[in-house]
């Protein structure tokens, strides 16, 4: 028998996740995209330097058939393959439509342009993934590769 996971409501990277007080959530500017310019910047990136991009993420679970308690965990992948912990959280899972919220604060640090993933797991096992597209914003003139 296949083991029990939680339903996912949603999971997305944004610009802000407001939680009100009652509990409710608004996602503001969902991004699957992103362009950073270092100002003044006009060749590669100097060693030891590397652009901030400030993000939030939301990630909604319903325990469905799952009780107890149980471990959420983001890893992010990097363009290069380079893997790197950034969540990792105990839940408690009620059993049916009750279910958990992880609101994530995230300053993603880019050394490297390209395809990033966030893979969210549950207990170990992958239960989905989220892509975020990180390039650079062409300086003002320069030619874009067609």
């Amino acid at each position: 028998m296949d083991k029990l996971r939680p339903y996912i409501t949603g999971a997305l990277l944004c610009e802000k996740v407001l939680q009100e007080k009652d509990e409710s959530i608004t996602i503001v500017r969902i991004i699957d995209r992103v362009q950073y310019r270092l100002q003044g910047m006009r060749t590669a990136i100097p060693d030891g330097i590397k652009p901030i991009i400030p993000l939030e993420g939301w990630i909604s679970l319903k325990s469905g058939p799952v009780t107890g308690d149980h471990t959420i965990k983001v890893v992010v992948e990097k363009p290069n393959g380079e893997r790197k912990d950034i969540v990792n959280h105990v839940s408690q899972f009620l059993g049916k439509d009750q279910g958990q919220n992880l609101i994530l604060k995230i300053g993603l640090g880019v050394d490297v342009d390209g395809l990033y993933w966030f893979d969210v797991f549950f207990d170990e096992e992958l239960l989905t993934r989220i892509p975020l597209m990180v390039t650079p914003i062409p300086e003002p003139g320069a030619q874009v590769p067609t």
